[in-house]
């Protein structure tokens, strides 16, 4: 590992001797957009010009792919908070097989790094740290198809950081399971077309954002960190 990736010990802990990787590049339902790389020819403005919005502002119920919402840059979820012990966890009981560290270039030119990981069956997670070091972004995805898979999702929303109520993030997530499907069908019905995408409502728990993403036969949950002000504007 070169020493120009600034990963901490605490954090190599995680991923030394392991291998597989997921990859979390592109729009739509990969990687959310405030984490997205570098794009070659025509990248998006700079990530300060993004402010965050209120969550009062943000939808509650399931939305069309094309009316998203938008968030700030994720953010550092905790001082501190590394993640270390719950993707320990994660991928010991999802048999996730997790890639070294690796940076990538943000819009703004500044560097963010990630850990990604696959399971056997297809169930992918990936972690971001917008300072090389404590926890800002988790990225988990499964299948919409197998029943099996949703369970991963709804582990991920037992990130151990504190403030998260997981008992309403649990329900959350089960309710926006439903209005996404329900959605989903009705933009096939109208459209003939298997790749709509559609998004769910936010819920925001602590210091963490939740929002989930059904495109074809994928879920993508995100969870991000300072991406909701806390405040008014």
């Amino acid at each position: 590992m070169r020493a120009a990736l600034r990963v901490p010990a605490v954090l190599m802990t995680v991923v030394i001797g392991a291998a597989g990787a997921a990859s979390c590049g592109g729009n739509g339902p990969g990687t959310a957009a405030s984490d997205r790389p570098k794009a070659a020819a025509s990248s998006p403005g700079p990530s300060g010009a993004r402010t965050a919005p209120r969550a009062a502002d943000l939808p509650k119920h399931a939305v069309a792919g094309d009316k998203r919402p938008g968030f700030g840059a994720a953010d550092t979820m905790a001082e501190g908070y590394t993640g270390k012990d719950f993707l320990t966890g994660l991928s010991k009981d999802w048999k996730l097989k997790l890639d070294g560290p690796v940076e990538q270039e943000m819009p703004d030119g500044g560097k963010r790094t990630y850990v990604n990981g696959r399971g056997g069956d297809g169930v992918t997670v990936s972690a971001g740290y917008a300072d090389h070091r404590n926890l800002s972004s988790l990225l988990c995805r499964a299948g919409a198809d197998r029943s099996g898979d949703f369970g991963f999702l709804a582990a991920c929303t037992g990130l151990d950081v504190a403030g998260v109520d997981h008992g309403k993030a649990s329900a959350w997530l089960r309710q926006a399971r439903k209005e996404t499907d329900a959605l989903y069908a009705r933009k096939v019905a109208e459209t003939g077309n298997k790749k709509e995408y559609v998004v769910s409502g936010v819920f925001t728990s602590g210091p963490v954002t939740m929002v989930l993403h059904r495109a074809y036969d994928r879920y993508s949950l995100r969870i991000l960190g300072g991406a909701v002000a806390s405040g008014g504007r």
